[in-house]
């Protein structure tokens, strides 16, 4: 026989939980103990019950698809083993240093920012999906840190790593390799003494009013997958570093055991010199390069009825081609026509007389200015000098000047147009290449040289604000500057490999439109309370998309 009672509330503590509980107590057998009528789960869910009702959905979505692909690339290429292998054991915010520069390499690829900007990034996105972490806990602190666990010598034997993934894997072959050289603005003070990298010199940015390093990078032909980088100081000229580079990548070479008569380099006229040749001459490098027009006027005068028709693909070139003395030595030259070159030039030529005009006509009128200063001829012929130089300006736009007298001058100008015609269609268009690969057809050479634009476009690439940006670059130590820029390249290896991958199932997107359409792939945990008992039940799926992205992202998935 037992005794009914009045029910009330209890709270019960199973581990760090609390929940509550409707109770009644009754006597069995002269006994009082107290029997669970309900469950009410949390004090949050019992609020919600009384409050809304039985049924609670929570939705987050994060960016996805470019962070999946990406660290896919990064895991068919086993960087989380080689970065764990190398790079030092020390933790910090629960990643190791590796782990650390994988995932900053993550976020140069999809949205370059400050590492400060880090957190709120990775946030908005599925990255601890595949890396383990708290990304709020991620500032800019924990990357100086990891960062400054890392050596130069560390950061050798990881890119060495990656190239013999890259031949293990049948992604680098070293027949044709392209070699050219960037630099890049920083915000290091002038006081500064702990960055000797950054000097000030002739800025590719415009950027002369700041200090700058340059990089000097050999990538492949298919891809553009870099290779081989070295930074130098932003105050050296291209010339100068050819020989020193070219040791260091023979020495790469020879690690990688790959033979120097393998590979042809490519490179451009701001390397040449009689010295660079020599050195090319006798290492036995086979190369192709461009040469500057104005050492070889006598090339440019050979009549067009010379010249033959080159098939290139879906195209043909007018090519004609010769031996002649180049740096000391008789060499196989090719000149090629190109009328798409002509018009960019024309068009470049356009903008430089345009600026030169304006210039021109300020000076003049500060001349004319009657509360100007007196001045000597000299001063205003230094002046002129200053504005016409380069572009062909001092060859194109004839000047005078006008002795008003008493230190007073004026200045008129006019084109002159035969030189401007001789100019526009004997000369632009043209370009002479030089190689020493003499049983190669026009085309072929033509072909590896127009691969040198594979280069081009990597620095294009770091230089592109939205994705893979070298810059903002906000470092003030040598260290610091150049494992970063170790961060910009792996994240801009892997967007190459993702873009390959692309490119073999038959899609045309550049880097950029392909990252774009995959980050807009998200990802939603949907979280529901069904009812005040158990835990709430979380489901993760991917949010409708177009049927064509959907199609690109499965046919991805499917590549690795």
């Amino acid at each position: 026989m037992y005794k009914l009672n009045m029910a009330t509330i209890r709270k019960s503590k199973v581990g760090k939980y609390t929940y509550w509980q409707i109770v009644e107590s009754k006597r069995i057998d002269g006994k009082p103990r107290p029997i669970v009528l309900a469950h009410l789960g949390t004090a949050e869910q019992l609020l919600y019950k009384l409050s809304k009702g039985p049924l609670e959905q929570k939705i987050r979505s994060v960016s996805h698809g470019a962070v999946e692909l990406l660290y896919k690339a990064a895991t068919s290429l086993e960087l989380p083993y080689i970065f764990e292998q190398i790079f030092p054991a020390q933790k910090r915010d629960g990643l190791k240093v590796g782990q650390s520069l994988l995932v900053a390499a993550l976020h140069r690829a999809i949205s370059p920012g400050s590492k400060r900007a880090f957190a709120s990034w990775a946030s908005g996105t599925s990255l601890t999906e595949f890396i383990n972490c708290n990304p709020k806990a991620l500032g800019s602190q924990h990357f100086w840190d990891q960062m400054e666990a890392v050596n130069v010598e560390q950061l050798a034997a990881a890119e060495k790593q990656i190239t013999l993934k890259l031949i293990e894997q049948n992604l680098f072959s070293p027949r044709l390799l392209f070699y050219d050289l960037t630099n890049f603005f920083t915000y290091i003070a002038s006081k500064n003494e702990r960055a000797d990298l950054a000097k000030r010199g002739h800025n590719k940015q415009k950027r002369h009013d700041l200090r700058q390093f340059g990089l000097a990078q050999v990538v492949t032909k298919d891809f553009l997958l870099p290779i081989f980088s070295e930074i130098y100081e932003g105050n050296r000229t291209d010339k100068e570093l050819f020989i020193p580079f070219l040791t260091r990548l023979r020495e790469k070479l020879a690690e990688l055991n790959v033979s120097l008569e393998e590979i042809t380099l490519v490179f451009d006229k701001g390397s040449n010199s009689k010295g660079n040749f020599n050195e090319l001459d006798q290492k036995n490098i086979h190369y192709v390069a461009s040469l500057s027009s104005a050492y070889h006027p006598e090339l440019l005068t050979v009549p067009l009825e010379h010249y033959r028709e080159v098939a290139l693909g879906d195209q043909s070139l007018p090519c004609y081609r010769t031996c002649c003395e180049v740096w000391g030595k008789k060499r196989n030259v090719l000149i090629y026509l190109s009328e798409k070159l002509r018009q960019g030039q024309i068009r470049g030529l356009t903008q430089s007389l345009e600026k030169k005009y304006a210039l021109l006509k300020e000076l003049k009128n500060k001349l004319n200015n009657p509360r100007a200063h007196k001045k000597k001829q000299e001063t205003v012929q230094n002046k002129l000098n200053e504005i016409l130089k380069g572009e062909r300006g001092p060859e194109l736009i004839k000047v005078s000047i006008i002795d008003q007298g008493n230190g007073r001058f004026d200045i008129d100008w006019e084109l002159d147009l035969l030189a401007c015609l001789y100019v526009t269609e004997e000369i632009f268009g043209k370009k002479i290449l030089v190689t020493s690969q003499d049983d190669w057809s026009d085309a072929e050479i033509v072909n590896a040289y127009f691969g040198q634009s594979n280069v081009e476009r990597v620095f294009k690439h770091l230089k592109n604000p939205y994705h893979n940006a070298v810059q903002p670059q906000y470092h003030w130590t040598d260290q610091k500057i150049k494992v970063h820029t170790f961060i910009c390249l792996t994240g801009l290896l892997l967007s190459q490999l993702l873009w390959k991958k692309a490119k073999d199932l038959g899609y045309t997107y550049s880097i950029e439109s392909l990252i774009d359409m995959l980050s807009d792939i998200r990802k939603a945990d949907i979280v529901t309370l069904t009812g005040l008992k158990g835990k709430p039940a979380k489901v993760s799926q991917l949010e409708e998309m177009e049927p064509e992205l959907n199609k690109l992202y499965q046919e991805l998935l499917g590549s690795f």
